[in-house]
């Protein structure tokens, strides 16, 4: 609960604050699929906002093999500072609660049963690094916080390119795969994590994109599905995490 009483600081910090306003000089140096995704993806003179709200409904199964839970969630997210997404679930007729959240390098989630019986609360090392990646790869949903100088992107081949973002100290890469006509297809990364491991490891983890929609002059993916070991032999369609998002919307999170 720390990341929402903390929030307006989230507004306040330097990696959350508005970056000035979209133009397609800002990206004359950069890799041609690169300049194809933003161009697609950000309105000339659209703010480019840091921080981003999400409502979505999705489903997943939290665990592998078992039952598979539909849930509605909220998340705010600032892909240079952290982020908190919470989600409600009904598993076994009661009501469930679950945060996941990375903030001040600190990665932690908890989940709560009737509002107020904890069940689950997973803090340490392994989870701040998970977390983190998680907060780098879901900075699709704000392409705005993409452009600036510190973002580092590169070329990887004509419809692939890959952004590094720095968070609290740790630069982490993400791939992305973009159409002829610019708009994201795929997003894949090495997260860490210990699913289907017997010890944390980096893990191939990403999701593939179906729809998407323009909120404000900015357009991000609406409907994904994915999750860990995307791309591989190992991946699981039974097993992956579908979601859809409803309502967006961009700004400073105080």
């Amino acid at each position: 609960m720390r990341f929402i009483r903390r929030r307006p600081r989230l507004g306040e910090a330097s990696g959350a604050r508005a970056a000035g306003f979209f133009s397609l000089d800002r990206m004359a140096d950069l890799p041609e699929p690169v300049r194809r995704y933003l161009r697609h993806a950000i309105a000339p003179g659209a703010p480019l906002a840091r921080i981003v709200r999400l409502e979505m409904d999705g489903s997943m199964r939290p665990r592998p093999g078992g039952q598979r839970v539909a849930l509605a969630a909220d998340e705010i997210l600032a892909p240079h500072v952290g982020f908190t997404w919470t989600a409600r679930a009904h598993m076994f007729g009661l009501p469930v609660r679950v945060r996941d959240q990375y903030v001040e390098n600190e990665g932690r989630l908890g989940v709560t049963v009737l509002g107020v019986i904890p069940v689950v609360r997973e803090t340490g090392t392994d989870v701040t690094r998970s977390s983190r990646g998680r907060l780098v790869a879901e900075a699709v949903w704000c392409p705005t916080a993409l452009v600036g100088p510190d973002v580092r992107w590169e070329g990887v081949d004509a419809d692939r390119a890959r952004f590094t973002l720095t968070v609290d100290g740790y630069g982490i890469p993400v791939t992305i795969r973009v159409g002829r006509d610019g708009a994201l297809r795929e997003v894949t990364l090495e997260r860490w994590g210990a699913v289907d491991v017997p010890k944390p490891q980096l893990i191939p983890y990403g999701f593939e994109v179906h729809e998407e929609a323009t909120f404000g002059g900015v357009t991000i993916p609406v409907r994904v599905r994915g999750g860990w070991w995307y791309g591989t032999e190992r991946f699981d369609q039974e097993e992956s995490a579908e979601f859809l998002i409803r309502t967006v919307s961009f700004g400073d999170a105080s």
